[in-house]
């Protein structure tokens, strides 16, 4: 499966509030540093001329937009894996055993994917081990034999999946 996203912006909500908490941090450092400059001049006064101001303003919305973009990047490192999570888990759900969380190698979460992965893992086999039970199960009963061990066998695996003895 292709792994590569080719947008940049995968959650909205969440990249945009990233993007804009960062941008608004750098518009009122920028600020206020110009600010300080003017409210205590120091030896050298900030003395800002109306083409003075004009440049600071544009060289403000330069590095706002260049904020702005790298904040969606580092944003699309967090927002991706969290895609790809929910894609797969969704998956998990709908019976797709064969579910596994491939992220980029420049991803954040890659402990926690290897960690869903051995889970998704472990998944398998104990559905794999019940699956070999209810084959050896029905064997057992079709030739008549005693299934009591079978059952119990089965039982104390399917036990397993329940949350209550976990918890």
């Amino acid at each position: 499966m292709d792994n590569r996203r080719t947008t940049i912006v995968i959650n909205k909500k969440f990249q945009y509030q990233y993007s804009l908490l960062i941008v608004a941090l750098a518009v009122l450092l920028v600020n206020g540093f110009i600010i300080v400059r003017m409210v205590f001049p120091g030896e050298e006064p900030l003395d800002l001329s109306t083409t003075m101001a004009i440049t600071i303003a544009a060289i403000e919305l330069a590095l706002i937009a260049a904020i702005w973009y790298g904040s969606l990047k580092a944003s699309h490192r967090i927002a991706g894996p969290v895609y790809v999570f929910a894609r797969e888990v969704t998956r998990l759900g709908a019976g797709d055993l064969n579910a596994r969380i491939a992220l980029r190698e420049t991803d954040m979460f890659q402990a926690e994917a290897q960690q869903m992965n051995d889970g998704f893992a472990a998944l398998r086999a104990r559905i794999t081990t019940v699956k070999a039970l209810s084959s050896r199960l029905q064997t057992a009963r079709a030739a008549g034999a005693d299934i009591g061990p079978l059952v119990e066998e089965l039982a104390a695996e399917l036990s397993a999946f329940s949350g209550e003895n976990k918890r």
